[in-house]
């Protein structure tokens, strides 16, 4: 359990973290063509229309990422206030001190933190599609595509 002038501590240090990450949102808005001085994208060299995607693009992210930072940020706030604060979320064990210290809006310790992490990549894996396999009974005179197949098969697809 984290004293009182350990909490303090990650308090101060969420709070400036969420000032900072607010001024990086703001400074990140998505631009838009206007933003460029430009009334449409009709009359652009193709290579200034990418670019300004690129851009646009960039700073999108960078705003969504800086809008997730922050709600970790509230949130782990709110854990201070309701006296949850470095309790894992998931298993209900201490945080380590070391790892708040690292990431003061972490909210599971390392190990669950794996545990999601690897249920995530489970469950966004892609199931194998065998529309595209060729049936094992097809039997025809080049077995070149079986074999392909098999191979595919037994070892996955490097080319996916």
């Amino acid at each position: 359990m984290l004293s009182k002038k350990e909490l303090a501590y990650f308090e101060k240090k969420l709070l400036q973290l969420k000032e900072e990450t607010i001024q990086m949102a703001e400074a990140n808005e998505p631009l838009s063509f206007e933003d460029y001085g430009e009334l449409t994208s009709y009359d652009n060299h193709f290579a200034d229309t990418a670019t300004q995607l690129e851009e646009r693009e960039k700073q999108r992210v960078l705003h969504e990422t800086a809008n997730n930072l922050l709600q970790e940020v509230n949130e782990a706030l709110e854990r201070i206030k309701t006296g949850t604060y470095g309790v894992c979320v998931d298993t209900g064990e201490p945080i380590s001190y070391e790892r708040l210290k690292a990431l003061p809006y972490a909210k599971r310790t390392v190990e669950a933190q794996k545990e999601l992490e690897k249920e995530n990549v489970n469950e966004a894996s892609i199931p194998e599609d065998p529309s595209f396999l060729t049936p094992e009974d097809d039997v025809r005179g080049d077995k070149r595509i079986q074999v392909v197949d098999e191979l595919i098969s037994v070892h996955g697809n490097s080319s996916s």
